[in-house]
């Protein structure tokens, strides 16, 4: 169909096939007489509760449940119970202005805790049907998780179901409901009620199709109750299940959250099986419009693209991964007696020696050399996290926690050693080559490759052959700054692969001495550029094992890193940190 996404199409299919089953199965829903509710429900093939709730707010995690209405149907014809709960905090004015429902009203009611065991009883076994059902569901999960019971049920959304039948509709809210099919409200936003209404619905479906193709739809959007309302049906099923990172955008096209994951299907399925327990997924599933998938050869392009993404979109529910807009580091050079705070602004965090450690601000910094001072015996005073006058003791010294530096029971240079010790756990590394390096990562059952190119601990970028990278590598720009999330994927082992004994760095600007010539990038001959490619694949990320010639005696201007011997027997020596064990 032209002008049409894949997408588009097989949910235009899909609306066609149900219309024409409609048409098909359907009598005159003119002269059809509305089935008696009781003969009605006996004829269902499997019992259903409608369900709604009314609630202190719309957070699943920190709200409460006020009132619960079910409607029962099934063998035994129909039944209605309800009740007011104690939600055991104030309902806000505005939501006591919508429900009618009071704190006077709740006050002396029963706790959901003291009906669990009896509502799960009356739930258990049933389709369980609600409007918007994702927030009932939830809702009634997490009490039910405060009172130690496990509930589960298949749930059915009337959102979904609507729009599934009723496909040309604009509307599909409880309200346009009521509107379109003439329901009898008995009142309005009270659980009861509102169960209720979904209970006319339901019998009114049976004036419209038969009760095949009512059932056809049912099993159709029940089996994919975990799915936000607001997606196409397709949406999920249609993602890749390798790696990669996914995007999620709300209303207006906000782009609301980037995740990676090695199975971008199964992952961005679990966010919304779990909404109910996340409040972060629970959100994200009320704002999500649409999906967008990018694949990666492996799990490491994942990290590096989510990484790139957050920065440069600055998603709405990420926030661990945004570029802050400082950075700290403590800097202890071999001539000083205590450590210098210096920002990424004044000291090139990739060049210089002596740093420990980054942070996003100056107190997290302080924060973290005062725990190291507690834990090590250090002094404050000394550290310059605190002031007191010359020769007076610290607070640590008064409290038995400062071995005396302070107060010269301690040499100097003895406090100055025991503070290197303790800051060599947070010690960074500098950038070990003279320029950029391209990590090779190939899939582990494709013949994808992606070649990320990293310089100066900041990702610049990935292609998708070897042309593609001679041609990025002639136009990179220079790097300025540090990326520590970067640093925290590849530091330590990068650093520890360029020193072990078991590579060797060769001049490739000398065609005549490369016995693999064919297998190096022309963009790293005669160039200034130090190119170092590490083929990578799950579950252990190895250097190739191609033998390099014999190194050359002068520094090279440009190298390619090789295994020189055959894997170690610890692998663990080649793995990254974020390898699969």
């Amino acid at each position: 169909m032209p002008g049409l996404s894949a997408a588009e199409v097989r949910k235009r299919n899909a609306t066609d096939d149900m219309r024409d089953i409609a048409i098909e199965h359907a009598d005159d829903a003119a002269i059809r007489d509305v089935m008696d509710p009781d003969a009605l429900a006996r004829s269902l093939p499997a019992p259903m509760v409608f369900v709604d709730l009314e609630t202190t707010g719309g957070n699943a995690l920190g709200d409460r449940i006020t009132e619960i209405g079910v409607v029962e149907v099934g063998p035994h014809g129909v039944e209605q119970w309800s009740t007011l709960l104690d939600p055991a905090e104030p309902i806000p004015p505005f939501i006591q202005q919508l429900t009618g429902i009071t704190n006077e009203m709740v006050r002396g009611q029963p706790s959901f805790e003291s009906l669990a065991h009896g509502l799960a009883e009356r739930l258990q076994g049933k389709l369980f049907v609600a409007h918007n059902a994702r927030f009932d569901y939830g809702f009634l999960k997490n009490e039910f998780r405060r009172a130690g019971i496990a509930f589960q049920a298949d749930v059915l959304c009337t959102v979904r179901l609507s729009r599934l039948l009723f496909p040309s509709a604009a509307r599909h809210g409880l309200d346009a409901l009521i509107a379109r099919f003439g329901l009898a409200p008995l009142g309005r936003h009270r659980a009861l009620a509102d169960a209720d209404l979904l209970w006319q619905f339901w019998q009114k479906l049976h004036t419209i199709y038969t009760p095949d193709l009512i059932e056809q739809a049912v099993q159709r959007v029940t089996k994919r109750s975990s799915q936000p309302p607001q997606l196409p049906d397709d949406a999920i099923d249609a993602l890749p299940n390798r790696p990669g990172v996914y995007l999620f955008y709300g209303e207006g096209d906000t782009l609301l959250y980037v995740g990676k994951s090695v199975d971008i299907r199964a992952r961005v399925r679990s966010h919304f099986s779990s909404d109910h327990q996340v409040a972060k997924d629970l959100r994200i599933s009320q704002e999500i419009r649409r999906v967008e998938a990018r694949r990666t050869a492996g799990e490491l392009g994942a990290l590096l693209l989510e990484s790139q993404l957050v920065k440069q979109l600055q998603p709405v529910h990420n926030r661990q991964l945004r570029r802050a807009s400082q950075l700290y580091s403590w800097q202890l050079t071999p001539d000083a007696d205590m450590p210098e705070l210096v920002s990424a602004k004044a000291v090139d965090f990739a060049g210089a020696e002596a740093l420990y450690g980054t942070f996003s601000s100056r107190t997290r910094a302080q924060s973290a050399l005062r725990t190291l001072a507690d834990q090590h015996r250090l002094c404050c005073a000394q550290l310059g996290l605190e002031t007191v006058g010359a020769g007076r003791p610290c607070f640590g010294y008064q409290v038995k926690r400062c071995d005396g530096v302070c107060v010269g029971d301690m040499p100097l240079a003895a406090h100055t050693e025991r503070v290197r010790q303790a800051l060599a756990t947070l010690r960074l590394e500098t950038w070990p080559y003279e320029g950029p390096i391209a990590v090779e990562e190939r899939s582990a059952d494709t013949s994808e490759v992606d070649y990320h190119v990293i310089d100066r601990w900041q990702y610049l970028g990935t292609v998708t052959s070897r042309d593609a990278l001679d041609a990025f590598v002639d136009t990179l720009p220079a790097v300025t700054g540090f990326d520590p999330d970067i640093y925290r994927l590849l530091g330590r082992r990068l650093a520890a692969l360029h020193q072990a004994s078991d590579t060797v760095v060769y001049d490739v600007t000398d065609a005549q001495s490369v016995a693999v010539e064919d297998d190096i990038p022309t963009s790293v001959r005669g160039k200034a550029a130090l190119l170092a490619v590490l083929p990578l694949s799950r579950p252990a990320f190895r250097l190739s094992s191609l033998d390099p010639p014999a190194p050359t005696p002068d520094k090279p201007s440009a190298a390619l890193l090789r295994r020189r011997r055959p894997c170690p027997e610890d692998p663990a020596q080649y793995r990254l940190p974020f390898d699969a064990q």
